[in-house]
């Protein structure tokens, strides 16, 4: 009877051993699919790494966008403040001109106009030949023969953000 009693013994630890083997093969295949990289949560980690990354690269570009842009809306409300000022200047200038009584206008000379004779060149109230036409667009006119004409408020120009008059 010992002996049996030894070799129920052995039997019984050699089917714990097979269970805890099972367990074990268990239990590697189920971390095996948790920590694949596509699957499980290595994967979802690895995904959400590469996500944050991005996210992390898109704020630094909108920072450094709107950093410009604010730098570039400081510069235009600085010089809207400037204009605003001259502005205000003129305006008090024009309160101050004293009001005239509006001029009157002059009579138009309704004689009639010497007939011109068909070779005749017309000739100006001052013995001269006007120059035709009279009045000219400054468009019409080449850069080179204009000049380059002032802007109306030449202190003013727009400067780019962070550049220095």
């Amino acid at each position: 009877m010992d002996m049996v009693l030894t070799f129920l013994a052995d039997l019984l630890m050699v089917a714990a051993a097979l269970g805890a083997a099972a367990y074990c093969l268990i239990l590697s295949r189920r971390l095996t699919r948790l920590s694949s990289i596509d699957k499980g949560l290595g994967g979802a980690i690895a995904v959400l790494s590469a996500q944050v990354d991005d996210m992390n690269a898109s704020l630094e570009a909108a920072k450094s966008g709107s950093a410009s842009a604010i730098a570039r809306l400081e510069e235009l409300t600085r010089q809207a403040r400037e204009i605003a000022g001259d502005l205000e200047v003129m305006i008090a200038a024009c309160h101050d001109v004293p009001t005239s009584t509006p001029p009157v206008a002059a009579q138009p000379d309704l004689s009639p106009e010497p007939q011109e004779t068909a070779g005749q060149t017309p000739v100006g109230e001052d013995g001269a030949t006007p120059d035709i036409p009279v009045f000219e667009r400054r468009r019409s006119q080449t850069q080179a023969e204009a000049g380059v004409t002032p802007p109306l408020f030449r202190h003013h120009r727009s400067t780019p953000a962070g550049a220095s008059r």
